[in-house]
């Protein structure tokens, strides 16, 4: 079967055209006859066939000599011409099976319907007839493409029984009307007389199948070929089958897309490892159905455990990690147990660690093949029947080790006339040997700040060389550095000689400055430009009272990214006054900023939390605990936790939690920090949050 355009360039013979077909045509052959189906491509066309009638028209097909250049002939009945109202009526009483089709092509086709004033209603009443002749095309389409009675009567299927088998034709059909664009006004098909194999379109490999948890997708490209598809299922071997769409399914594209798309059906409600053999069959515009393809599915289930929670892991003895996890949730039948996975970096591969699959009932595991001088991650993964996995979330294990690097040796510290300063260290030769840390001061007696961190990247590698940089013009006339190494266990070892290099800086920075505000129950929002001095390290927010004694920094800031703080240490109803300072990398603060008031909104929220904790020396790890108003106890109630290294940095919200009466929360202390500090805060089902608790410092 072979669909042609008018002017276009589906045969070889013909030339490419860019103009816009007038009719399409289709043929099919038999070994006695040939039907041809044709359509008119606009609602107008088909009104002036309807109207006027369609020539087909018949050649031999002769190599090498253009369609247009044959000589034709039309076939018996041409011009072929819409029915009248009797020839209507007769079928509709002969055909009560397709009644509704042909009845729908009659209809909407009946050049005696009145259109009306269409100036009525100026440029509305247009439109409206030229949405309605667009719908009344469309249905009519459909009704000749689903029934054979509905295109004959609409003349846009003729059957030619003048025909010798194995002799090729070319057909063309036009409008009976004068001829004004060769090009396209008439379309054209060849086809060779030959008995139809109702099988040609079968290819089961073209279904892409998915076998899902109780369910079956499968999906086939689309073809001019058909516009459609009906699914068929048997559940006994094929033995018999039972339609799965009510009507054929159309595959709908949004208006001016001409790309490629899917046919696609999902077979729901299925029993899983269950065979069910499955039948396409594709519509096509001589309103038959033919098999597309013929499979087999068994739907499988694929809905994993829910994932283990890895409570700790913890270097107990010097050759042993201990792991402990847990199962949250509802049981699961199908659970088959527990693999743990070892790996050496958080989002990395993870080996296989426990022999085989755990029993369902484990829940703790030793190992005893760790690396002792590398990074250590774990996780815990439920398994169940039908192999399908879920994993915890990984755990890091800081192993015990006191050793820590020998001190580093400063080679060579020099500043340019600039303001670039050059460190270059001896390289530390331990095996677990990490990196370093470049820390500095205005004094020898003053408190070191890092500078940079040189810790191996992803690849191992590390530098020996750190670079600093500062302002001349500073009151400050030297500058001190020291450099400290680390372990992979970050171990620190002790700080190398001071080094001291000469600077000066005369000039403070400038001010930052406070550019805007928003305010709310629980928090103020503040938006600053950071100072734009080259030499400023810090941007620094501070907070008073109204009518307060002196400022308190809430925000230290030495990313110039950053151009925003969120104050949530609030107190509703209250008024605060923000203003803003500059410090540069010689120790100068600006002016301060001009400052701001604001007041805060009362809020109604729900009794705070109490939050106690320690940190337990033995297992390196921080225990928190909550104490809730007994107001609160039928409350669905969440916890949120907060954390910040020191008192001038700013609050992180690093975890958030169900509120389990009596159920202590454990954090690990983060790397190379002496203390934290946390606080808490309580939301309810309906997101009333209470204020934030009290602030429990904690000292490793």
């Amino acid at each position: 079967m072979i669909m042609a355009f008018a002017g276009t360039s589906c045969f070889a013979q013909q030339p490419a055209v860019k103009n816009k077909m007038s009719l399409v045509i289709i043929a099919r052959s038999y070994q006695d006859h040939i039907v041809l189906r044709y359509d008119p491509t606009s609602p107008i066309l088909l009104y002036q066939a309807n109207k006027f009638g369609f020539i087909v028209e018949k050649a031999n097909f002769i190599p090498g000599i253009s369609f247009d250049k044959l000589t034709f002939t039309a076939i018996t009945g041409s011009p072929f011409i819409r029915w009248n109202e009797q020839k209507w009526r007769t079928a509709l009483s002969k055909d009560s099976t397709k009644a509704d089709l042909i009845a729908l092509a009659m209809a909407y086709t009946d050049p005696s319907t009145a259109t009306g004033d269409l100036l009525k209603n100026g440029l509305n009443s247009l439109m409206e007839e030229k949405n309605n002749a667009n719908m009344r095309y469309g249905f009519a389409m459909i009704a000749a493409n689903r029934s054979q009675v509905a295109a004959e009567g609409l003349a846009l299927r003729v059957s030619d029984s003048a025909v010798t088998p194995g002799i090729t034709y070319v057909y063309r059909v036009r409008i009976n009307q004068p001829i004004q664009n060769p090009a396209t006004d008439m379309a054209y098909v060849k086809v060779t007389c030959q008995n139809f194999n109702d099988q040609y379109l079968k290819n089961d490999k073209v279904v892409k199948i998915v076998e899902d948890d109780g369910a079956v997708t499968f999906s086939f490209p689309e073809s001019s070929e058909y516009y459609a598809f009906s699914a068929e299922r048997s559940d006994n071997d094929g033995a018999s089958y039972q339609k799965r769409t009510n009507t054929p399914v159309l595959n709908f594209k949004p208006t001016g897309y001409e790309g490629s798309t899917d046919f696609a059906y999902r077979d729901t409600s299925l029993t899983n490892y269950k065979k069910y053999h499955y039948r396409i069959l594709v519509s096509t515009v001589f309103a038959d159905e033919l098999v597309l393809a013929e499979f087999e599915a068994i739907p499988r289930d694929k809905t994993p455990p829910p994932a283990p929670f890895l409570i700790s892991a913890i270097h107990v003895k010097p050759g042993e990690v201990e792991l402990q996890w847990e199962m949250t949730g509802k049981p699961v039948a199908d659970l088959k147990g527990f693999m743990v996975g070892r790996g050496i970096s958080e989002n990395g591969n993870y080996n296989q660690i426990s022999k085989g699959i755990l029993p369902i009932a484990s829940r703790k595991f030793t190992d005893t093949g760790f690396d002792p001088l590398g990074p250590n991650y774990y996780l815990v993964e439920a398994v169940d029947t039908a192999g399908n996995s879920s994993r915890s979330y990984p755990a890091y294990v800081t192993l015990i080790d006191s050793i820590p690097p020998a001190e580093p040796v400063i080679s060579s510290a020099k500043i340019d006339s600039t303001g670039k300063v050059t460190i270059k260290v001896k390289p530390n030769t331990e095996k677990d040997f990490m990196g370093y840390q470049l820390l500095k001061a205005n004094a020898r007696e003053h408190e070191f700040s890092v500078v940079t961190e040189t810790f191996k990247d992803s690849l191992g590698r590390t530098t020996f060389m750190m670079n600093d940089s500062t302002t001349l013009n500073t009151l400050t006339k030297n500058i001190y550095y020291k450099v400290i190494a680390f372990d992979t266990h970050f171990n620190q070892s002790a700080p190398s000689k001071i080094i001291e290099l000469t600077k000066r800086d005369t000039i403070p920075p400038v001010s930052p400055l406070i550019t805007g505000f928003a305010v709310n129950d629980t928090s103020v929002v503040i938006r600053f430009a950071n100072s734009s001095s080259e030499d400023a390290v810090r941007n620094i927010l501070l907070r008073r009272e109204k009518a307060g004694d002196k400022f308190d920094t809430i925000f230290l800031n030495s990313d110039s990214r950053i151009i925003r703080f969120i104050d949530a240490k609030i107190v509703g109803g209250r008024t605060y006054e923000y203003a803003m300072v500059a410090k540069d990398d010689g120790g100068l603060f600006s002016k301060i900023s001009k400052s701001i008031q604001v007041k805060t909104l009362l809020n109604n929220r729900i009794p705070k939390p109490k939050l106690e904790g320690n940190y337990d020396l033995q297992n390196k790890k921080i225990s928190l605990s909550f104490v809730v108003d007994d107001r609160l106890k039928n409350r669905k109630l969440k916890v949120e936790l907060y954390k910040r290294s020191e008192i001038n940095s700013a609050w992180i919200n690093f975890k958030t939690i169900d509120y389990e009466k009596g159920k202590i929360f454990q954090d690990d202390p983060e790397k190379g920090q002496k203390g934290m500090i946390y606080t808490i805060r309580l939301t309810d089902e309906n997101q009333n949050s209470s204020n934030f608790s009290n602030e429990l410092k904690l000292k490793f």
